[in-house]
């Protein structure tokens, strides 16, 4: 056999319907980063580093993989596979012959000309090129001189959607599960990695979305809008339980924050039998999901059913509970053997403006606006208000100002709108509700009256060379300063921890915590953190995913297991290879949404999300397109 054999696919899937059509990249790494492995064999070629390598059983234990995701939709993939697993069985109890070696080409291609999806269109190519590179192996299999064995491979099954996901859901999954109206599975298969799916389902940036590989095709699939269709669909059904654990384990778990990554963890946590306790300081559950998140994008009525989900497994939220100094000792002797600390990053920090710290009447953090505007506190509408920053925060504020009855809205932001952190349909929100955009302009000082703001001294700014954040550096344009007429301002260019209550646990020189990257330990025994408290203001989701993450790590450390992350193929050269398939055009679905002059009345929620009728149709867009990759 050849020590080394790679191939890109060769099989080209082509939709012979009446339509149009345009091709889709299938890519699959030539180089892997130096990663060990004797042969590896994947959706695009097999490469074999050993020149003992068992390639017609690694292509075996590849066959049945490969069986377990095919659908059966089309039944031209399911049929196909199955062929070849007995033909494989045939030729490994020396009943083949080398006909067998043409039938299993036959098959291949078939499937591969034949199947409705990409994973049915590319999966199997890699067979072929196990043949074709290493025939006497197959040989000397009919011949009876080798065996298929039984070992243990690694295996990774991906998708583009999947690998952009902080969470590695199973998109493709679950997409296929809707397509066949199986919403209670879907969403079941949702929560194992996702335990806030209509949260989730609503404020999402969605990376997977800008990964499908549709994109440049037609638009790329409503991923966010059908994670939210499963759970909106149960919770019309009445709203299914979550499992109690089948077995209680003795020991004790306290958490800090019932933000997302929190709930993420003491669900996990409880689910595996703990005793979990859930500190927040706030009177209600969510963190900045609901403290910063206004109701006409996530209504409170589904962060609360979710956390209510939660609590009705076994775990303890103590809202009020606001933990002014961590005291290990104490929780020890409350029988807590472990700690992990969600608190978030709520505290709005300084932009450096004079007069930010005199206390003037209408200057206003913009994360405390949103949290005490989320507890009822009354907010008099003004004639103009000035928001500083380009965030989602700040676009929240001046969409909230907006309902509130501000007589005009203005965003004050140094940079152009192209490097507006902000996701861009809630900059397109906020247009078409009135919001004014000033873009390379930033501010000096606050001008004031009597204690009263009364404008804000700014200065225009042009684009230098990029920064660190990759974005161009704004620079001041000497002379241009001027004045802005207003009577409040609200700050939102960013957040960072209050962590003041850790007096023990070692910080990073940005003010945050120091944890091992792949534990989630702290410096301090049976400590754990994770979240927007380690790693700065991130997505909900990337939260959620630290708190998947931690559960697993505290489980490992109360039982005195290793804890190592999930074994993935992630460190792939982006270096790739790529060919084209071929599919009809069809553009995605459109969820309603309120018409602009209803929605600032209000904050009813703006985006009506997917009917099931709507959801079904839109899940038969997903080329499912899994990667899968088993090597040894």
């Amino acid at each position: 056999m050849s020590t080394v054999s790679f191939s890109s696919w060769n099989g080209k899937f082509v939709d012979n319907r009446k339509g149009t059509a345009k091709p889709v990249d299938v890519r699959f790494p030539e180089r892997l980063n130096g990663s060990k492995f004797k042969v590896l064999m994947g959706w695009n070629g097999i490469v074999a580093r050993d020149p003992n390598a068992d390639i017609p059983s690694i292509t075996f234990h590849y066959l049945k993989t490969v069986r377990k995701l095919s659908c059966g939709e089309c039944s031209v993939c399911m049929i196909g596979i199955d062929k070849l697993l007995e033909i494989f069985r045939k030729m490994g109890s020396g009943k083949g012959s080398r006909k067998d070696l043409a039938a299993i080409r036959e098959t291949v291609e078939g499937v591969t000309a034949n199947s409705k999806c990409n994973f049915g269109g590319s999966s199997l190519s890699p067979v072929l090129d196990a043949i074709r590179s290493n025939e006497a192996d197959f040989i000397a299999l009919i011949e009876g001189k080798r065996r298929l064995t039984e070992k243990e491979y690694s295996v990774d099954v991906s998708a583009p959607c999947m690998k952009a996901c902080p969470a590695k859901l199973d998109i493709p999954g679950y997409i296929e599960l809707i397509r066949n109206f199986r919403f209670r599975d879907s969403l079941n298969l949702i929560r194992e990695r996702c335990i806030l799916p209509g949260v989730i389902g609503r404020a999402c940036p969605a990376p997977c979305e800008d990964a499908c590989v549709r994109v440049d095709m037609d638009e790329p699939l409503a991923i966010r809008l059908l994670k939210r269709a499963a759970a909106d669909y149960d919770l019309e059904q009445g709203g299914s339980a979550l499992t109690r654990p089948a077995k209680e384990k003795d020991e004790k778990v306290a958490i800090v924050g019932a933000g997302p990554a929190g709930l993420a963890a003491a669900y996990h946590l409880r689910s595996a039998g703990y005793k979990v306790t859930v500190f927040e300081s706030l009177p209600y559950g969510g963190g900045m999901a609901a403290a910063g998140i206004p109701d006409y994008r996530l209504p409170k009525n589904i962060i609360n059913h979710e956390i209510d989900l939660i609590r009705q497994m076994g775990v303890d939220i103590k809202l009020n509970t606001k933990i002014d100094r961590l005291d290990l000792k104490e929780l020890q002797k409350k029988g807590y053997k472990a700690v992990f600390l969600a608190a978030g990053a709520q505290k709005g920090i300084k932009i450096g403006c004079r007069g930010e710290d005199e206390g003037y009447d209408g200057y206003v953090d913009g994360v405390e606006f949103l949290k005490d505007f989320s507890l009822g506190k009354k907010v008099e509408p003004r004639k103009k208000v000035v928001i500083i920053g380009g965030g989602n925060v700040a676009l929240d504020c001046a969409r909230t100002c907006v309902r509130l009855g501000f007589g005009e809205v203005e965003i004050l932001y140094r940079r152009s709108r192209a490097e507006m952190p902000a996701h861009a349909e809630e900059i397109e929100a906020a247009m078409v509700e009135g919001v004014k955009f000033s873009y390379l302009s930033a501010p000096l000082a606050v001008v004031s009256k009597d204690g009263r703001i009364t404008g804000i001294e700014c200065i225009k700014m042009k684009l230098g060379e990029p920064d660190e954040s990759g974005r161009r550096r704004p620079i001041p344009v000497k002379g241009s300063e001027f004045t802005l007429k207003t009577d409040m301002v609200i700050p939102a260019t960013g957040q960072k921890p209050d962590i003041s209550f850790l007096k023990e646990v070692k910080l990073t020189g940005w003010g945050t915590v120091h944890v091992d990257p792949v534990t989630y330990r702290t410096s301090v025994e049976g400590v754990f953190a994770g979240g927007d408290c380690v790693t700065g203001p991130a997505t909900l989701v990337e939260a959620l995913d630290a708190g998947n993450n931690a559960a697993r790590s505290i489980d490992c450390y109360l039982q005195g297991k290793k804890f190592e992350r999930e074994v993935r193929f992630k460190d792939i050269d982006p270096n790739e290879t790529r060919e084209q398939i071929y599919v009809p055009m069809k553009l995605a679905e459109k969820a309603r949404v309120l018409e602009p002059r209803t929605r600032i009345e209000s904050f009813v929620e703006v985006e009506g999300g997917f009917g099931p009728a709507s959801a079904m149709q839109e899940a038969k867009r997903c080329l499912r397109c899994y990667r899968v990759i088993v090597w040894e």
